[in-house]
């Protein structure tokens, strides 16, 4: 055959074959370009959905904490306000839930959080009083709760006017999200952004709630912390170093950022070296030196140590830095890690307050986290004072349902932040472990927290 002819028949063949080629690609490309439009309109429609599911629970308990905060008013038996005032209690921590998962980033809600916050204070303190029986509600209690009503009167109101405008106008939340991405946060002319821009301005126009030490949460008192001067910051990445590597190590430290707040601080960075993977970031207050925090986020591998190997290892850590006299109260294990916390005590007493975490990596047992910031804001010599209730009267109410394993003092803070001299009584019933706390100086019982293991695994904690 002639070139010429051959030629010819492989120009004819392209001529067949090309079109049906670029026509299956096309075809390709197109299922390809079906399949991630009805993807990513799938995940759209997934989103808006949960985004309307938190909108109308929202709106459900902001409903049901106005019309308990209104029969709380007018009830006057002990039990119905019981009952109310845990039910408005738990709707505020759903309404807290459910504002937080709406689209509103860059929607200030300062004052509609604030006023969630204050009921869920309110609610839980005159809950916490009654239920003790010490005394019913007062004119003054009263007085709280109808203010508080009153502004749930309103949220509730600007709520259903901005569900109404969405159902009419078909509004649509992923809309809102990705507009405020587009616009930096800066949206303007949007039904739903500014429906809740009114609500928070109606918020800001009532005035601020005076609300009684009762109601408010308060923080134990933090130990006064100065050096002579702040430390400088070549100062704090020697300590940062001294304090995390040994004596002739070559890591070269760097300040990653300052800290500011109640604690102002270093933050020094060590970049891995040529046979490491990760960094390790250590924070040192500029008060006086002192190490607050620190991590090394490496990723576990296999584990080949338990909870108790590592127990001893967060031990030996803590005791390698001068804390010699600190006593384990809790475990948890998490993502092949074991997270101790340890407390100091004062003579007999447990200082809950001045606790210290240290994560242990359960594959090789390096530490690989610490927290200390408690211990460095709280811990001091006390005046503790002596329980009023002896053991021998605590164990006369304590339940015969619980076998109890250890009885010893301990200091506590309660809900709001103020400090509580206990009993902590450790201990099970079947298979579930429990550590209830007693008041020392009335016998009331101020929390009950589950500490049952992880089924494969068990610790012991020092008597």
């Amino acid at each position: 055959m002639s070139p010429i002819k051959g030629g010819l028949r492989m120009r004819k063949w392209l001529y067949w074959v090309l079109p049906g080629i670029l026509t299956v690609a096309l075809l390709a490309t197109g299922y390809w370009g079906y399949r991630e439009y009805h993807a990513r309109q799938n995940l759209q429609n997934r989103a808006e959905s949960l985004y309307q599911k938190s909108y109308h629970e929202l709106s459900w308990h902001i409903d049901t904490i106005a019309g308990q905060l209104a029969q709380t008013l007018i009830s006057s038996s002990k039990e119905q306000a019981i009952l109310g005032l845990a039910t408005i209690w738990r709707q505020v921590f759903a309404a807290q839930e459910d504002l937080g998962a709406l689209p509103l980033a860059f929607v200030p809600l300062s004052k509609t959080e604030k006023f969630l916050s204050d009921t869920g204070d309110v609610s839980y303190a005159l809950l916490n009083r009654t239920a003790q029986g010490q005394t019913g509600l007062t004119e003054k209690d009263l007085k709280t709760v109808e203010q508080l009503y009153n502004r749930a009167k309103v949220l509730r109101e600007d709520l259903a006017k901005v569900a109404s405008q969405i159902l009419d106008q078909e509004l649509s939340w992923t809309q809102v999200e990705v507009s405020a991405v587009q616009a930096n946060g800066d949206l303007v002319d949007n039904t739903i952004i500014d429906g809740f821009q009114l609500m928070e301005k109606k918020m800001e126009e009532y005035p601020e709630l005076n609300l009684d030490e009762e109601f408010s949460r308060v923080r134990p008192d933090v130990k006064k912390v100065r050096g002579n001067q702040d430390i400088s910051a070549a100062e704090a990445q020697n300590i940062a170093q001294k304090w995390w590597f040994s004596p002739d190590d070559k890591h070269q430290a760097r300040i990653s950022y300052e800290g500011v707040g109640d604690i102002p601080t270093f933050g020094i960075e060590f970049p891995p070296m040529e046979n490491e993977n990760v960094p390790v970031y250590v924070d040192v207050s500029k008060l006086d030196g002192t190490i607050i925090w620190a991590m090394k986020p490496k990723t576990v591998g296999d584990l080949t140590l338990d909870l108790s190997a590592g127990e001893r290892n967060a031990k030996s850590f803590l005791q390698s830095h001068g804390f010699n006299d600190m006593v384990l109260v809790e475990v948890d294990q998490g993502d092949g890690t074991g997270i101790y916390t340890f407390v100091p005590r004062q003579g007999d007493i447990l200082l809950y307050p001045d606790q210290v975490k240290v994560q242990v990596a359960l594959d090789n047992g390096e530490i690989i986290g610490y927290e200390g910031t408690p211990y460095y804001m709280y811990h001091k010599k006390r005046d503790l004072g002596s329980p009023r209730i002896s053991e021998a009267q605590l164990k006369k109410q304590v339940s015969s349902y619980l076998n109890v394993e250890l009885i010893r003092p301990a200091l506590i803070a309660d809900t709001w932040g103020k400090e509580i001299l206990a009993w902590e009584v450790r201990g099970s019933i079947d298979t579930e472990k429990f550590v209830i706390f007693y008041n020392a100086l009335t016998g009331s019982e101020e929390s009950i927290v589950r500490i049952t293991p992880p089924p494969k695994f068990d610790f012991n904690v020092e008597g």
